[in-house]
């Protein structure tokens, strides 16, 4: 039985503090408004790759407040120690299979198994997938998320995501088995300002209660009337303007609607 000043101790080795800059940039000036303050964050070093080729028992189960999918502490059988993303019906002493090659022991590919694309079968939901072989995962890494692996040939794979698009991947490059677990995460409430204060984010100030010098908006005396052009701190203006190219989403339908890589 593992003990639970072990997982502690391990905790500690497997992680950092990260600072908070506030929105500033090398020379101490604000660059990004509205950000600063919040809890104190451990970041936690977490297996990507996972080519390690050996089966592992899940030990705990962690909520990380860098991302929205939970993660877990894993013990392999070969002893070695690391966080690994997980899906959905992963509990605790779960056993699941991180590697390239296909083991005699594995009689079926279940959730959470992250193995290359060569061997997934047809039709299977990802996630965690590598974009190009020893990159580690980068794709369908959120709560709740998952891909269609609809094609695959002696080369190539052809993974389908919820927005429509296809994406053309290597059959080398891994992924996991599953969908990302925290799938109530879409149904979480702020609630309250002090809320949003522990996650980073400040008020902020309306541009008719600043000074002239600090916004087109500020000066005067008592409540002013709205401008007749509204614009940010940088008089460009953001009402009634386009934020698109027309030309350019045709484009987007045209060409790059199936990635190729």
């Amino acid at each position: 039985m593992i003990s639970f000043f072990f997982i502690n101790y391990i905790n500690k080795k497997l992680t950092k503090g990260l600072r908070n800059k506030g929105g500033r940039n090398i020379l101490g000036r604000v660059c990004i408004y509205g950000q600063g303050g919040g809890t104190k964050k451990l970041y936690r070093y977490i297996d990507f790759y996972r080519r390690i080729n050996q089966f592992g028992k899940i030990l705990k189960i962690f909520r990380d407040l860098n991302r929205t999918s939970k993660i877990a502490l894993i013990l392999y059988n070969n002893s070695l120690i690391s966080y690994i993303l997980i899906q959905k019906k992963i509990n605790i002493n779960s056993v699941i299979y991180s590697g390239t090659l296909y083991d005699n022991e594995i009689k079926e590919i279940k959730d959470g198994y992250s193995m290359p694309l060569k061997f997934m079968p047809l039709y299977s939901v990802l996630s965690n997938i590598e974009l190009k072989p020893f990159e580690g995962g980068k794709l369908a890494r959120s709560s709740n998320v998952s891909c269609l692996l609809i094609s695959k040939n002696n080369k190539n794979s052809i993974l389908k995501f919820n927005s429509g698009w296809t994406l053309k991947l290597n059959i080398e490059c891994m992924a996991s088995m599953g969908v990302m677990s925290s799938i109530s995460n879409k149904d979480l409430i702020i609630g309250k300002a002090g809320k949003n204060r522990g996650l980073g984010w400040r008020p902020k100030v309306r541009g008719v209660a600043k000074n002239p010098c600090d916004h087109p908006h500020g000066g005067g005396n008592g409540k002013k009337s709205k401008p007749i052009v509204p614009t940010n701190a940088w008089h460009t203006v953001f009402k009634w303007k386009p934020t698109t190219n027309k030309k350019k989403d045709i484009l987007n339908r045209r060409l790059f609607k199936t990635i190729l890589k």
